[in-house]
């Protein structure tokens, strides 16, 4: 049987710090690896985990980068509001039954942050 475990996505960026600091300020990260000489972060909460590369040329979506899936996502709106997190979207119920919102962190990349409100189907 095979099972997929985990995904990390690479959010490449060109300071390491803001892009860190937001993640553990506004969202609730915790660093678990730090290699300055190597330009790289690995972030996790939860199960979630995230990674940022220190990059001269950092790509950035013109849409989001990433969509995480959380429990409370009210609560967790208004928390980012309350930190001054640049809310590019706000809260959104969608006909495939997910409710969400989308940040935008320091260095650029939009982050979508939803919940399960409905079953699909």
């Amino acid at each position: 049987m095979i099972e997929f475990l985990s995904c990390r996505p690479n959010l490449e960026v060109g300071e390491l710090a803001p892009a860190a600091a937001f993640l553990r300020d506004v969202l609730g990260f915790e660093v678990e690896v730090d290699e300055p000489e190597m330009g790289l972060l690995l972030l996790r909460r939860d199960a979630v985990g995230l990674a940022l590369v220190r990059s001269a040329s950092p790509g950035i979506n013109a849409t989001t980068a990433v969509y995480i899936g959380v429990t409370g996502v009210d609560d967790l709106h208004e928390r980012c509001a309350a930190r001054g997190a640049p809310v590019v979207t706000g809260l959104t119920d969608h006909p495939w039954g997910l409710r969400d919102f989308v940040v935008q962190m320091p260095g650029g990349h939009r982050l979508a942050l939803g919940e399960r409100i409905t079953q699909p189907g």
